[in-house]
């Protein structure tokens, strides 16, 4: 099921990135060097498409890179609840050996 969701959903974006990139094949110049006006050494010559494609995947990437950081204290906090959680467990299997009380079933956890 999951597949077919995946299909249905990038396939269409697929067709339109495609379509996108052979409309603005024509070559740009692209200017690396603020300062040098006439001839500047840092300058590439290539299809408009690139320059756009590589801005949509930096911004992807610092936008992930700004989640996770701004997410880790939720990660830390999981992980010390993870932590308390386990030793609440063994402390309760080990009152219940004390007691001779039956062991309770596995819990599961998410994640």
């Amino acid at each position: 099921m999951k597949a077919i969701l995946r299909a249905v959903i990038f396939l269409p974006i697929a067709i339109i990135l495609l379509v996108f990139a052979v409309a603005n094949r024509g070559m740009v110049t692209l200017v690396l060097d603020p300062i040098g006006v006439s001839n500047p050494p840092l300058s590439f010559e290539l299809p408009l498409f690139l320059p756009i494609f590589i801005g949509l995947m930096l911004g992807i990437l610092l936008g992930g890179v700004a989640v996770w950081v701004s997410e880790g204290r939720h990660r830390r906090a999981a992980r010390l609840h993870r932590r308390d959680l386990e030793r609440q467990r063994r402390e309760n299997e080990e009152l219940r050996r004390e007691r001779n009380l039956p062991p309770l079933p596995p819990a599961t956890l998410i994640g």
